[in-house]
């Protein structure tokens, strides 16, 4: 018996959820990939032609226009707009998309192929009005590859023409510089680097503090506490962007170019250039906010900490403490960190070697050390300089004719600051200007070394009275 087939006519109608429309749901993406002022001028353009169009059909609905201002199509991590529309699509608010062409909705293949598809797969059209694609018609996926594929290769090759644009200009000493995002400058009608007084006075504030002891990430909290703005208004200080800070050549007048290259014209991803590419240097290109031998003085400190602490095992880098003897204090015996505790039942900080307090292996038995002993030991240390200031003030001077930048700051400052005379008390501020490091042979022995080489020993004699005798040595 033959088969009967009763053909059901197509209703193109569109669908959502079983329930039919009597309009098609729409929405425009629209996109500039950069903030001129003509480009978003344009911007403007296609948010009210798209406005127009559709409000023109009596047939469409319009949703909502998604856009994304100054933002590149060839990702879609930064593009909200983008973003926000697919997630309407997924939502079952859109039944129709509409955009001027490929080049707009995406420059990245994978990308294009990726949400267009996912998007076919719902059942709804994506219509590029320039190439004439829907990419629901039978060859608008093939058409579509082709175009996304070409639109890739165009962005390539626009990234090529713009980084082949800024490496000539490196090589003839032109820098590419947004002085938005540089501290400390602003740029002239010409172009030319000029001084923020503003903010040039807290980057000679970051350089004077690391000289004086603190850490990046002790100024960085103390710029914070104090409500210091930061370069954008809506971020803080972080120790990194000191340690930026204090490397940065730009502040004192010089300019290394090229430092980082973008790898990837499709991640945009910004990369340490290690030696893959040339380095331009320009030496007094611009206004210098720190002068020249602060400057070499703040790179040899960097370098000089760096090393204490690769001898000591310790990691200051990123540590906040007001206390000036942390991390400077340490064992004879193992070369451990003293570290200080609070003891509750004598209401006082004492100090004691890491190794002996942990227990490792039974390696350190060293005793505790009490706090107001250590501000003892370094009252007394001073002094004992003070006494021989004389003998010191020579070798202080012929420092600052033949030594370093650093070396030369730390014989002026001992030459200034001895001239004040002895302590009755310690001075945080002075000790965490001068101390290198205090090694603990016992609770009654210390060697203490300062930052311009000096060293004096300090002995108890008569412990138990506290009566503590410094020689230099």
């Amino acid at each position: 018996m033959a088969k009967k087939v009763t053909v059901i006519p197509a209703n193109p109608t569109y669908y959502d959820k079983g329930v039919s429309r009597e309009k098609t749901r729409v929405a425009a993406y629209c996109r500039v990939s950069t903030d001129q002022e003509e480009q978003l001028g344009s911007f403007a353009n296609q948010v009210c032609y798209y406005q127009n169009l559709i409000s023109s059909r009596p047939d469409w609905e319009l949703v909502d226009i998604f856009a994304d201002e100054g933002i590149s199509g060839t990702g879609t991590k930064m593009r909200n707009g983008f973003m926000e529309m697919i997630k309407a699509c997924n939502d079952g608010k859109i039944d129709l998309v509409i955009t001027k062409s490929v080049s707009r909705f995406a420059r990245n293949t994978a990308d294009s192929l990726v949400y267009s598809r996912k998007l076919k797969d719902k059942g709804i059209p994506i219509i590029f009005e320039k190439e004439g694609i829907n990419t629901m018609d039978a060859s608008g996926e093939l058409l579509y590859t082709i175009l996304a594929s070409l639109a890739q290769e165009e962005s390539r090759n626009i990234s090529e023409n713009t980084t082949w644009g800024i490496r000539s200009k490196f090589q003839q000493g032109i820098p590419h510089i947004n002085a938005t995002c540089v501290l400390g400058y602003d740029k002239d009608d010409d172009g030319n680097l000029i001084v923020n007084e503003e903010q040039a006075t807290i980057i000679r504030r970051i350089y004077r503090d690391f000289l004086e002891g603190w850490t990046p990430c002790d100024i960085s909290r103390r710029l914070n506490v104090e409500g210091v703005p930061c370069l954008h208004k809506d971020a803080s200080w972080q120790f990194s962007t000191i340690e930026h800070i204090l490397q940065n050549p730009l502040h004192v007048g010089d300019l290394l170019m090229q430092k980082t290259y973008t790898a990837d014209f499709m991640t945009k991803k910004q990369v340490i250039n290690n030696g893959k590419l040339n380095k331009y240097f320009v030496k007094d290109d611009h206004p210098a906010i720190i002068p020249r031998d602060k400057w070499d003085a703040v790179q040899l400190e960097m370098k000089r900490r760096a090393e204490f602490r690769e001898h000591h095992n310790v990691n200051t880098r990123g540590a906040v403490n007001d206390v000036p003897f942390y991390q400077r204090v340490f064992c004879a015996r193992c070369g451990g960190v003293f570290i200080r505790k609070y003891l509750q039942n004598r209401k006082a900080f004492s100090w004691k070697c890491q190794n002996a307090e942990l227990k490792r292996h039974n390696t350190c038995f060293a005793e505790n050390v009490k706090e107001a002993t250590l501000q003892d030991v370094i009252v007394k240390a001073w002094n004992a300089l003070v006494a021989e200031r004389e003998s010191y003030v020579n070798r202080w001077r012929r420092t600052v004719d033949e030594g370093n930048a650093l070396q030369q700051y730390y014989a002026h400052m001992m030459i200034s600051i001895t001239a004040d005379g002895p302590l009755e008390w310690e001075v945080p501020e002075l000790t965490r200007l001068i101390l290198e490091e205090m090694v603990v042979h016992s609770p009654w022995d210390f060697e203490v070394s300062f930052l311009d080489g000096s060293k004096v020993r300090v002995v108890a004699r008569g412990f138990r009275n506290n009566l503590l005798m410094a020689e230099c040595i």
